[in-house]
């Protein structure tokens, strides 16, 4: 959710102009964001029947309860050599013309999913799913993890946050716990000095001991790896499953560098305990089973397209390579969209904005599948209704050509969900909600479920090629 600017014109009495500084000088420090302002004042969320996705809100009109079109999924791989594209899927080659390529962005990741069906692959098959708090919630990845692992099996949460960057950042396979002191910053929240986040855009450090306890919702992993930052006067970091102590982590280092640990449990774990001593530093958690399929949640609240210029390029390369993901994804724009119109220099500069994003992911994973993500259609009142946004046709035009010129296939959010002014008919389905960003949990399974079935059609149609 972006930050929200106060109106320079409105004139209210004293009082009240206090209240309103008050609340703009104090929610950042709750909330690590300005994003937050908004949960207060917008229209109440949904029953408890029909959880949000997200930091939304139920559509403050009554509407109903209908579905909407979209793109058809395709049921079969396009005929025609030379092209690889699957319904609003547009894949890039790699390697050769398209007539004649022989590495399509797409086929690592297909080729992956192969191996994970012939226990091939040595380990869970990785998505990671980079993107703003439309991603953030675990809506969206969130449902894909649940439909990959009835596919592949539960290869467990994934990589996970200690501690969230934000209170909207969850993860729905697991339970966070905490005691103690947590510093966490963000790449678009709070910052950090030396710009080390770890592969997910978030740190969390603590000075004085604290822990973290992760419960998982459902199963047991076997595997766990913990991200931390070794630095000089670090302090150590137990790792304890079930209560069994597995491994006792040194975070001291000579100077700053990225470190991981790792630890097994035979029999399975439910509940993982990360307690610490001294000053400890840590980017998060993986936590995975041998075989299967996990879904990352990298999604960071108020992100937009130059947040990731945050990160230490070196370090971010370097934490994408360890992380070794076979398909990255990126849905970010939502934020840029409230901003950003038709002419102005900042939608000019875009695609080269997302470029230089997409540039170190392409360097740090250059053996992955990367997939750009673009934003759903956005609408806003005009005094007779709602109307889309005029400049998210430039924005997904932007994101489609920067995703070609780095490497990365392109799925087309907008296009699938009709286009200009399908917000509208969506939020009158109840598909999305009144800030026309975040999607209601049934528009969110409805995208996600998309997703899958174009991913698995181009497993079934390209992985043996």
């Amino acid at each position: 959710m972006p930050d929200e600017r106060p109106d320079d014109s409105w004139t209210v009495g004293p009082t009240l102009l206090w209240f309103v500084y008050a609340l703009i000088v104090a929610l950042p420090l709750v909330d690590h964001s300005l994003s937050a302002l908004a949960d207060r004042v917008t229209a109440p969320r949904e029953s408890a029947g029909a959880p949000p996705a997200g930091p939304a809100f139920a559509p403050q009109v009554a509407a109903a309860d209908e579905d909407v079109p979209s793109a058809p999924i395709p049921t079969s791989a396009p005929a025609a050599s030379g092209n690889h594209d699957l319904g609003v899927l547009d894949d890039v080659c790699l390697d050769g013309s398209d007539d004649a390529c022989k590495r399509w962005a797409m086929d690592a990741f297909y080729h992956a999913v192969a191996a994970e069906k012939a226990g091939k692959l040595g380990r869970a098959l990785r998505v990671s799913w980079y993107g703003d708090s439309v991603v953030a919630t675990d809506a969206i990845p969130g449902r894909l993890r649940q439909r990959l692992q009835t596919e592949l099996g539960d290869g467990g949460p994934g990589f996970v946050y200690v501690e969230p960057p934000h209170r909207f950042c969850n993860n729905d396979a697991i339970v966070r716990g905490s005691s103690g002191t947590w510093l966490t910053y963000a790449i678009s929240t709070i910052p950090i000095a030396d710009h080390l986040y770890g592969p997910g855009g978030s740190t969390t450090e603590t000075v004085d001991g604290a822990s973290s306890t992760i419960k998982i919702a459902s199963g047991m992993v076997h595997g766990i790896e913990l991200y931390y930052l070794a630095q000089p006067h670090g302090g150590t970091a137990t790792i304890s499953a079930d209560g069994a102590e597995l491994a006792r982590v040194d975070t001291a280092g000579a100077d700053k560098r990225a470190g991981w640990a790792s630890a097994s449990d035979a029999a399975g774990a439910r509940k993982i305990e990360i307690a610490t001593r001294g000053r400890v530093r840590l980017f998060g958690i993986d936590l995975e089973n041998p075989t299967g399929a996990v879904v990352d949640n990298l999604g960071v609240v108020s992100v937009n397209v130059k947040s990731y210029g945050n990160n230490d390029g070196a370090h971010w390369r370097a934490e994408l390579g360890h992380r070794a993901a076979d398909l990255i994804m990126i849905m970010i724009g939502a934020n840029e969209a409230e901003w950003l119109a038709p002419g102005d220099r900042d939608t000019k500069d875009y695609q080269a904005h997302y470029e230089q994003v997409l540039a170190p992911i392409r360097e740090g994973a250059p053996n992955a599948s990367c997939l750009v993500v673009s934003p759903t259609d956005q609408a806003e009142a005009d005094g007779t209704g709602y109307r889309s946004r005029p400049v998210m046709p430039l924005l997904v035009a932007a994101q489609r050509a920067a995703a070609h010129a780095r490497g990365c296939a392109f799925y087309s959010t907008y296009d699938w969900m009709g286009g200009k002014s399908s917000a509208a008919k969506w939020f009158r389905a109840r598909l999305v909600s009144s800030d026309f960003q975040h999607l209601s949990r049934r528009g969110a399974d409805k995208m996600a479920d998309a997703v899958f079935d174009t991913l698995m059609l181009g497993y079934r149609s390209y992985a043996g090629k």
